[in-house]
């Protein structure tokens, strides 16, 4: 699937000049839910059956600094999932192609009242769909 790609805004800068390191969580954030939308498995589609994806850990590791107007590309892979619990890894590069960041979340499937739910289980058809999307490894 291709990166999401992301436009620096002047607004995630610092005083330094360069990007604020809060900001590569919220664009991992941005490329999760853009990446379950294209994989068609969409925040709508999981809320109107009742599904949330708390986030339960995040790691992000800074290469490079990024600056205003850059554009950043945000790769996301699916690196585990046991129907309830995923893990997505995340590589940021800038229009060089040199990665500027690194980093994973973890994020698990809840019903409506907060309780862990299996999708494999209640929701089979949207398991498939994310167990396709796990990185191949060789």
């Amino acid at each position: 699937m291709e990166p999401y790609k992301h436009r620096v805004h002047y607004y995630e800068t610092d005083k330094m000049g360069c990007v604020h390191h809060s900001n590569y969580i919220r664009w991992m954030e941005e490329a999760r839910v853009d990446f379950l939308e294209r994989s068609g498995i969409g925040f709508p589609i999981l809320e109107a059956r009742g599904i949330y994806s708390p986030v339960v850990g995040v790691e992000c590791r800074y290469r490079r600094p990024t600056f205003f107007d850059d554009e950043i590309r945000v790769a996301v892979g699916v690196e585990s999932y046991s129907g309830i619990r995923f893990r997505f890894t995340y590589e940021m590069t800038n229009a060089a192609g040199t990665v500027v960041a690194t980093g994973a979340s973890e994020h698990c499937f809840t019903d409506t009242s907060g309780r862990p739910i299996s999708l494999k289980k209640l929701h089979p058809d949207l398991d498939e769909i994310l167990s396709a999307s796990l990185e191949k490894k060789d």
